[in-house]
């Protein structure tokens, strides 16, 4: 009895699976890649290449070169800021300070001209308020004397010669001083004023 209920199951089995349709090759999912044209496994690959589709080459856009930027030969040189300016005055002992003059932009009044000693050049956050301090970026020119040897809206360096100056400070000190010794030569020559008399006529 057992085994004729055997022998019946197996071929109930037999008869269900061979109804079964057979579907699993189509159940693979379609290539996606190969609609695009971009299926790069060909016949191996693992999803369905459909039979009578052309695949649409899809075309990448264009990679967009970025070009380093042609170095411009009119491009200024750089110019020394005005606080490497005022660390020259303030620690080169060979430069007299009190012949140096700052020219800075008041809030209020404008560009305002104080001799160099009169300011405190500590940090703002140290200074009390009855002390001078400004901004560093306020400066707007230093002065040797009445000479300008630093002004930032001019780009005027005679202090180190950047942006393309030639004269450093000390060139321009020595002229100054030249300059200031001949005028008071010709000054204190008696002749002096009679000259310029007969120059008049």
């Amino acid at each position: 009895m057992s085994c004729t209920t055997t022998k019946v199951g197996t071929n109930l089995i037999d008869t269900e699976m061979s109804e079964v349709p057979h579907t699993l090759p189509d159940a693979r999912t379609i290539c996606s890649f190969y609609l695009e044209g971009r299926c790069r496994f060909g016949e191996k690959c693992h999803n369905v290449h459909p039979a009578g589709v052309v695949p649409t080459r899809v075309t990448k856009p264009k990679s967009v070169v970025k070009r380093e930027p042609q170095e411009n030969n009119d491009k200024k040189p750089p110019l020394k800021t005005a606080g490497d300016v005022r660390k020259r005055i303030q620690w080169d002992p060979d430069l007299p300070k009190e012949h140096f003059t700052v020219g800075y932009l008041d809030r209020f009044t404008g560009v305002v001209e104080k001799p160099f000693t009169a300011f405190t050049w500590e940090h703002l956050s140290m200074v009390d308020l009855d002390q001078l301090a400004v901004p560093q970026h306020r400066i707007q020119y230093y002065k040797y004397k009445d000479v300008k040897v630093w002004d930032k809206r001019e780009r005027l360096d005679l202090v180190f010669g950047s942006a393309g100056g030639n004269s450093t400070i000390r060139e321009v000190i020595q002229r100054v001083e030249e300059e200031l010794a001949e005028n008071m030569c010709v000054s204190d020559d008696p002749d002096y004023g009679n000259n310029l008399q007969i120059e008049g006529t």
